[in-house]
């Protein structure tokens, strides 16, 4: 078709040629938007399929794994920093509190409950969540400076 515009070839097919190479670009166009719609209805099928965890679930995951006894936690939303009983951090904008405690394990001993102020849920949760790995670190501090074989002793 190139060749007939390029060549000396009558105006007629010239025009012939160019209407089919529009034709052809025309299908291609058309062929490449149905391929593309198909690509995002699939994309959509498998983002339904493989759905993130929420916070909420990952929290309660990871507490879980923490927390071997169990543990408990309560949310409190609240309208506005002026509504909030005293505590939260007043130039943060913390609306969400969340009271959490392990629960007793078979030393008979109870946690205290902490509460832990932020802005959003995700960020109670995620709060929450990293208050217990810092329990958790400084519980194995107590243990390895409590233990018997003290490396300083070495000394």
């Amino acid at each position: 078709m190139l060749a007939a515009i390029r060549s000396g070839a009558s105006p007629a097919s010239r025009s012939l040629a160019l209407a089919a190479q529009l034709e052809l670009m025309l299908v291609g166009a058309v062929l490449l938007v149905l391929v593309g719609l198909l690509l995002a209805r699939e994309l959509r099928r498998w983002r339904s399929r493989h759905v993130q965890p929420s916070h909420e679930d990952r929290a309660r995951a990871v507490m879980g794994e923490l927390c071997p006894n169990g543990w408990q936690a309560q949310l409190t939303l609240y309208g506005s920093v002026s509504t909030a009983p005293p505590g939260p951090p007043r130039d943060a904008g913390a609306l969400v509190a969340v009271d959490w405690s392990e629960l007793a394990g078979d030393g008979g001993e109870t946690p205290p409950t902490r509460r832990i102020w932020a802005a959003t849920i995700s960020d109670a949760l995620a709060a929450m969540v990293q208050d217990r790995r810092t329990d958790e670190v400084l519980e194995r501090i107590e243990r390895s400076a409590g233990a018997d074989d003290d490396p300083w002793d070495a000394l």
